[in-house]
């Protein structure tokens, strides 16, 4: 991975915990307003679109890496607003498509640099930080699909009115991820317990594994 650093555009000048600052600022300002109901037709996608922008802004660490985003994210927010004029299902799944292989670029990205870091820094905590909470909001996607077809999926209707992750969707999402399990809201279909199993078992190991990562990190730069 070859940085930037040299080109005179403003992104590749950004260091690591400015780029992480604002793309953990924006999930958790969407979490926050989508959560307190701060929404209307169009708001949760501007939301969504706060969110995608601000994982385009981490990607560009390189060229590839910002025209790679770039290619991703702005049929993301394009689809993401159409979906919300046009109610049809093929522009939903094409959105969550496309908003999920971004997602899952931008966590390969962020744990590529976690892992090869040969100390702890302030970046390694941002790149750290907004990969867990990033999870969180993958895994809305994932369940997005299945509460919209199945109503029953789960003993909650979780589906919104738009692409964007809804309030109760978000909910069920993080509290799965940090395995508290209040219980309010359970998984009934097959699909969505074995997503709920899946989201429990990837935030305890990315904790676990992520812990000793540091760790160790830390180890070797004391010595």
């Amino acid at each position: 991975m070859h940085a930037g650093g040299n080109s005179g555009f403003f992104l590749f000048n950004l260091a690591g915990r400015s780029r992480t600052l604002i793309l953990l600022l924006a999930l958790i300002g969407q979490i926050l307003l989508t959560a307190l109901g701060a929404g209307g037709r169009l708001l949760p996608s501007i939301y969504n679109a706060v969110v995608v922008l601000a994982v385009i802004i981490v990607a560009a660490d390189s060229h590839r890496h910002l025209w790679a985003g770039l290619a991703l994210g702005i049929p993301s927010i394009a689809l993401s607003f159409l979906s919300d004029v046009v109610d049809h299902p093929v522009l939903r799944w094409l959105t969550y498509l496309f908003v999920l292989t971004l997602y899952l670029a931008i966590i390969r990205l962020m744990l590529i640099k976690i892992f090869n870091a040969k100390c702890v820094t302030l970046d390694t905590i941002g790149y750290a930080l907004c990969t867990y909470v990033l999870l969180g909001v993958v895994w809305t996607v994932l369940y997005a699909p299945v509460a919209a077809t199945d109503p029953q999926a789960f003993t909650q209707p979780l589906a919104g009115g738009t692409t964007a992750p809804s309030a109760n969707l978000i909910y069920f999402s993080f509290v799965t991820l940090t395995t508290l399990g209040y219980g309010d809201i359970s998984p009934v279909s097959p699909i969505a317990r074995s997503l709920a199993i899946l989201e429990a078992l990837t935030g305890t190991l990315f904790l676990a594994v992520l812990i000793s990562r540091l760790v160790g990190a830390y180890g070797r730069q004391e010595r």
